[in-house]
């Protein structure tokens, strides 16, 4: 009971910073004259998905996905194998609005460029989740453990310097360490603000 408690808390804190951090975002100005400065935050997303499991793996309704990212060190410009040791973090929640699985996502991202506007991020890394146990269970699909691996994959495009639309596929699953091994994966939409 408690744990629960402590990990929605956890989740809702992860939502308001991602909600109040796009929010103040989109009011504010810059100036070419104002000095570069490094943003504990590197960007945050916000999106709207729904299950892509089937059978006894689906999920009903719609979850709520914010995500933080932080670039302790210094990904952004480089290039090939450097970029691979240097990875951003990532912290997100999936929250459900039809009182299915929610889980609380953390880990490494690699973030590249595609053609013109367009990039592809990949993340792993692991999550913790309130899904059933055991299949047949009333919080989404038995997932046999509630710390899970994850990994999710993004295509997007750059609307301009800071904004981005958003396209993901999220998958966690013990990775048959535990029985039943049930994934939660999800597809989903999103808006993204870079600092």
């Amino acid at each position: 009971m408690i744990a629960g408690i402590a990990y929605r808390s956890l989740a809702a804190c992860v939502a308001v910073a991602a909600f109040a951090t796009v929010a103040s975002a989109a009011d504010t100005t810059e100036t070419t004259s104002a000095p570069t400065r490094r943003h504990i935050i590197d960007e945050a997303r916000f999106e709207v998905s729904g299950s892509l499991g089937t059978k006894s793996d689906f999920e009903s309704g719609v979850f709520l996905t914010p995500s933080l990212f932080f670039d302790p060190f210094g990904s952004e410009g480089r290039q090939g194998f450097d970029k691979a040791f240097h990875p951003r973090l990532f912290l997100s929640a999936n929250l459900s609005v039809a009182g299915e699985a929610d889980q609380l996502m953390g880990g490494f991202s690699w973030k590249f460029p595609l053609l013109g506007p367009t990039f592809v991020d990949l993340g792993v890394g692991g999550a913790l989740t309130d899904a059933s146990l055991k299949d047949g269970g009333d919080r989404g699909p038995g997932v046999g453990s509630h710390l899970l691996f994850h990994e999710y994959l993004t295509f997007g495009v750059n609307l301009d310097e800071r904004w981005s639309l958003t396209t993901t596929i999220r998958h966690s699953s013990n990775a048959d360490f535990a029985s039943p091994n049930s994934g939660l994966t999800y597809g989903g939409i999103g808006v993204g603000r870079k600092f």
